[in-house]
């Protein structure tokens, strides 16, 4: 996790769900989903996962120290949650994709919204969850919320649930027709519950939203 404060006095408003550009020296840029809600907008919480040569979290994140300053716009991103509806919510996230979610449940929770809300949140090990505690504390404290961990590839002693986000869903939730569905991570799984979902689910199409990751360097974010 990477934490920015603003210049002294700045604030910028944003929307959860929202993204960041940290440009780079070269004139090239990364994108990451903004973590933190946005009452607390007089600073920028990153999510970033480490990708082997990437420019940024590989050869410029590890050389930060407390002090220096990035180059950061924000916001940008249409991966809002619908303020307009009462429909109870399923989150779907893998990996970093968990950071807007974060946004969005503590911006929920800020609000004190009445609307049902059920985190999946999946990754291959126990290590991927690396928030979990956060989760965790989150369903112990509002009345809410429901958290789900899922692993698709789990250590022995495992106890929670395994395989992949959307299916363990769908399982849950058989009958989607009547719900909000907001899925941010890895882009296969993006696609398979947008189609699985709505296919076996009754999803409607308006009522999927997403944000999948793409490599660095396109236009979309990349956590």
């Amino acid at each position: 996790m990477l934490h920015l404060r603003l210049p002294i006095g700045r604030r910028v408003p944003f929307r959860a769900g929202q993204y960041a550009k940290v440009l780079l020296k070269d004139g090239e840029s990364r994108n990451y989903s903004l973590a933190n809600p946005p009452h607390d907008n007089d600073v920028v919480q990153l999510h970033i996962r480490h990708v082997p040569g990437g420019r940024f979290s590989s050869n410029q994140l590890p050389r930060l120290t407390p002090g220096d300053a990035l180059d950061v716009e924000l916001p940008y991103g249409l991966f809002l949650l619908n303020e307009t509806s009462s429909a109870p919510i399923i989150l779907l996230g893998t990996g970093t994709g968990f950071a807007p979610l974060k946004s969005m449940i503590e911006d929920l929770a800020r609000r004190c919204t009445r609307r049902v809300v059920h985190l999946f949140w999946g990754g291959r090990r126990e290590s991927d969850l690396y928030d979990i505690e956060r989760a965790n504390r989150w369903a112990e404290r509002l009345p809410w919320f429901q958290f789900t961990p899922v692993l698709s590839r789990p250590v022995p002693g495992w106890t929670g649930e395994t395989g992949y986000v959307q299916r363990t869903a769908l399982a849950t939730y058989p009958d989607l027709s009547g719900v909000e569905v907001y899925a941010c991570g890895n882009p296969a799984m993006v696609a398979d519950a947008r189609a699985v979902l709505s296919a076996r689910g009754g999803l409607p199409d308006a009522s999927f939203f997403a944000d999948a990751f793409v490599p660095s360097g396109d236009t979309k974010p990349s956590d």
